[in-house]
Parts: C-alpha cells; structure tokens; sequence
C-alpha cells in the first residue's frame, strides 16, 4: 500500500482503537472533525477502500468496523433448559416507571449511531427509539401509546443532524403527539447550531433540494452538520447528561438495588 494509505489507516485505528465499534460513517467524521481528511465524497471513498484492505490484512480487526443495516436475522436457541434459565435471569429487569415522576423517551434520528445511544439508555433503563429519517404514522402512534400509557409527564429527548430535516423532524414530532392527543415535552439535545460553533465541527452547504432548505438556511445560514460529526466522548456525555436530568436519581438508584436482591431471589430460585 502507499504510504498515503497507510498513514489514513494509521489515523483510522487510533480512532477506533479510543471507541468501538463505529460506522463507517463515523469514522470519517472522526477524522474529519481530526482535520485528517476533508469532507467530501471523495475522501469518504478514500477511507472505506483504505478500511477494507487494513481489515483483509488484519491491520485493523474486523469487529472494530459495523453496519448497523445489513445485520443477520438469527433465531435465538439455547443448549437446554439451565442455559435458558441464566438468559432468564440476566434479562430481569424492575420497572424503573413506578417511582420517576417523569417518563423519558431518546430518539435519535439515524440507526448508525444507535449502539453508542444504546449502550447508555439501556443502563438507564429508558426507551430509545431509532428513527431513521420522518417515522411512520404507525410508530409515531405505537410512541404516542407508550406515553398515555406512563399517566405521568413525559419528555422525549430528540438527537438529530443539523440541517433542514433533522430540524423539521422535531417539529414533526411535537405535531405528530399533538395529533393523538398527547403533548410530551420533546427537546433537541443534539446537534445544534452551538454545537457546531462549539466544537467547531465540518459541515457542508444544505440541499436546496430540500423544500425546508429556505427557511433553514434564513434562520442558521447555509450550513449542514451531521450527528455523527460530534466527537464520540461529547455525544455520550450529552446522552447522559440530558437522561440524567430528566431522572430522579435517588430513586433509580433505589430500584437498582432491590433488581439486585431480586436478581439473587431468582439465582437461587433457578439453582434449586
């Protein structure tokens, strides 16, 4: 390989050495937030051919890299009865919803980075949705359902691009709760024009094809950043943060601890 190509997949492991797995996608905004690439197709396409050869060489190992949409559909199965039991007994979990006096939703706009938003909401025990874009009528009702059901206030904390859609699409969910009859607070924590300034993150000119691109680009001017963009350590400690703020910790805190004695129950339980 030429050493310009070494050097890009040099630049790429210690990227994904610090956080993996990333996305493709990911680890080109990484490096170009780094300045190490610029931001255009063309350096895109340089990255994932400079990926691929690094993985067939084993430079950089394979697990490091993930596509998130082409994902097997494997049927679960278990050896027998005692491996399914300590699957039963690792996937208990208390309701947390009982003693919050909120219901919290994350949504985030693009399922790449959702295994960086689910490692943390899972911890929280709070519901991520991935929406990829403008949902469906059907999910948007399936959520609006889910926040009727909770018969407390709810917020939803949106993490979306900052371009003219993923601006809308926070606006198209507060009308689309508003439609069925419910109005949870819905805030987007990320990516917002600060955060652009911020962090000084690369963006491109927004679509014009975009029929909300004229509007977008009267209110912020004629930018477009993506999510991904952020540094990895930033979005995480926003993830947690705005949880963590909507949360009565106290009294998380206090359902985890009796989940542990209920975890202990049920191992003894299971072993008899």
């Amino acid at each position: 390989m030429r050493d310009k190509t070494l050097k890009l997949i040099e630049a790429a492991y210690q990227a994904l050495q610090e956080y993996h797995p990333m996305t493709l996608r990911q680890c080109y905004y990484q490096l170009v937030s780094k300045h190490f690439l610029d931001n255009n197709l063309n350096q895109y396409k340089r990255l994932s051919n400079a990926l691929v050869k690094a993985r067939q060489q084993g430079l950089i190992p394979w697990d490091w890299i993930e596509d998130r949409i082409r994902q097997p559909r494997v049927v679960s199965m278990w050896r027998d009865l005692s491996d399914f039991l300590e699957t039963v007994q690792r996937a208990y979990r208390k309701d947390i919803w009982d003693r919050q006096p909120r219901y919290v939703i994350v949504w985030v706009e693009k399922d790449a980075l959702s295994g960086i938003f689910e490692e943390i909401t899972a911890e929280y025990g709070v519901p991520l949705i991935v929406g990829r874009g403008y949902n469906s009528w059907s999910i948007k009702k399936d959520i609006a359902d889910m926040v009727k059901a909770q018969s407390k206030p709810a917020t939803v904390l949106y993490f979306g691009d900052f371009d003219p859609s993923g601006e809308d699409i926070h606006r198209d969910l507060r009308d689309s709760f508003l439609f069925f009859g419910t109005s949870p607070k819905t805030t987007k924590v990320a990516l917002t024009k600060q955060d652009v300034i911020n962090y000084r993150l690369p963006h491109d000119f927004a679509k014009k094809t975009d029929t909300r691109a004229k509007k977008f680009i009267e209110r912020y001017g004629d930018m477009a950043v993506e999510l991904d963009a952020l540094p990895l350590p930033v979005l995480q400690e926003k993830i947690r943060e705005s949880i963590e703020a909507n949360l009565d910790l106290p009294a998380l805190n206090a359902v985890l601890l009796q989940q542990e004695a209920d975890q202990e129950r049920l191992r003894k339980l299971l072993a008899e």
